[in-house]
């Protein structure tokens, strides 16, 4: 549920819009009515918010000047206006502010609702993205390359829950390995290297329509993929294709097929050169899960404050990111997303007894959207972390109001 606010001098207005969307769009949560966008940014200043309904002409302070203040210090959050007045120079303004959308009054509702919902899947875009029937596609080729199925039976029971089409021997294909080189645009790459997996997946899909392609693991700065075919084994140049890669994406990189395979029965004995994904196998016994959970943790709390992603983690414990994303969650009961935010508002809450700004709290404790950390840490304490300091530490803040 996305934390919204509604800013506007008209009571009916407020009103009204309020009470539509709490009727109509459950996914938002109406955290506050305001008269001016002054009474608003105060609370901006202490309240996750995520989307902002702001009417133009108000006292004290306007919907543009209010804009302002959110697209300078509150990028995370989208702003909608509301105005009755359509000269073209406001909408530019607006536009300029990073307003998302500018509505006319009297409202048009099913407008207002169509705008809700873009916001609302742009803020989705924004969570940890995790998609189950990928994960488990890629895991039935690891157990398949690792020789973790005991026969054909086993392998087709497994590929029958996917969401495949055809049978386990309807498939060709073959192991691919993409090696990255750094370059300027690898060096400023900034969304962490599950991300990084993503697009490269994502560009290999849009220039091999023709076939099927999922991720394996990476090692290092080598990325390993399946190429699947339902007719003749895949057939594609890799200088070609790292080439057309580059212009695509601008990674310097080169590709190689490892080996080929007529059906995937045989995938496990074509692996050989993928030999070191073997070590994506579970560990073999109960002491051994023991001393990998106790590892993965330790290098949680080591580095929560860092820009830590799964993979980061499955590296220091020598386990895919698919296989430890599944292996953690069965022996702590906990998603690593989970785990890692908990570790993160631990810190957090200890933070808030010092005398450090709630800003440089959330950049301590691995946040750079200070939108997700209030979010988060609100959902953890029940307590924005100002209401945390003054509410159950007894500590007041002088600046606290201005810092944000």
């Amino acid at each position: 549920m996305y934390p919204l606010i509604i800013v506007d001098d008209e009571e009916i207005t407020r009103i009204a819009v309020s009470g539509y969307i709490q009727k109509k769009h459950p996914e938002f949560r109406v955290s506050g009515l305001f008269s001016n966008g002054a009474d608003a940014l105060r609370f901006l200043r202490e309240n996750p918010v995520s989307v902002v309904i702001t009417d133009i002409r108000m006292p004290r302070m306007d919907g543009l000047e209010l804009a302002r203040h959110i697209y300078e210090s509150h990028p995370g959050v989208l702003t909608i206006i509301i105005s009755g007045y359509s000269e073209f120079e406001y909408a530019k303004k607006a536009i300029h502010y990073g307003v998302v959308n500018y509505l006319l009054k009297p409202l048009d509702f099913e407008e207002l609702s169509q705008n809700l919902n873009s916001a609302r899947k742009h803020l989705d875009s924004l969570l940890p993205e995790t998609d189950v029937n990928e994960e488990e596609i890629q895991l039935f080729f690891l157990d398949m390359i690792g020789g973790m199925l005991k026969d054909a039976k086993e392998a087709a029971e497994r590929f029958e829950q996917l969401s495949l089409e055809g049978t386990v021997s309807d498939y060709s294909g073959c192991l691919t390995a993409l090696t990255l080189e750094k370059n300027e645009t690898l060096t400023q790459w900034k969304y962490g290297r599950e991300k990084l997996a993503v697009s490269l997946l994502n560009g290999l899909r849009m220039l091999l329509p023709d076939y099927s392609v999922y991720h394996l693991f990476r090692s290092g700065m080598r990325y390993y993929f399946v190429v699947l075919s339902t007719g003749q084994i895949p057939a594609f140049l890799p200088e070609e294709l790292g080439s057309a890669l580059y212009h695509l994406l601008h990674f310097d990189c080169s590709l190689q097929i490892l080996s080929s395979f007529e059906n995937l029965e045989a995938l496990s004995v074509t692996s050989a050169p993928l030999e070191e994904g073997r070590r994506s196998s579970s560990p073999e016994n109960a002491g051994d899960d023991d001393i990998v959970i106790k590892k993965a943790m330790s290098y949680i709390q080591a580095h929560f404050q860092d820009d830590l992603t799964r993979e980061d983690v499955a590296d220091a414990v020598f386990l895919s990111s698919a296989y430890f994303s599944r292996f953690f969650k069965q022996k702590t009961g906990m998603s690593f997303i989970d785990y890692l935010t908990t570790v993160r508002m631990q810190k957090a809450v200890e933070l808030l007894g010092t005398r450090m700004k709630v800003g440089e709290i959330a950049k301590k404790v691995g946040y750079q959207s200070r939108n997700r950390f209030f979010i988060n840490f609100r959902l953890y304490t029940g307590y924005t972390p100002t209401e945390y300091r003054r509410q159950i530490l007894r500590m007041e803040d002088t600046h606290e109001e201005t810092e944000e």
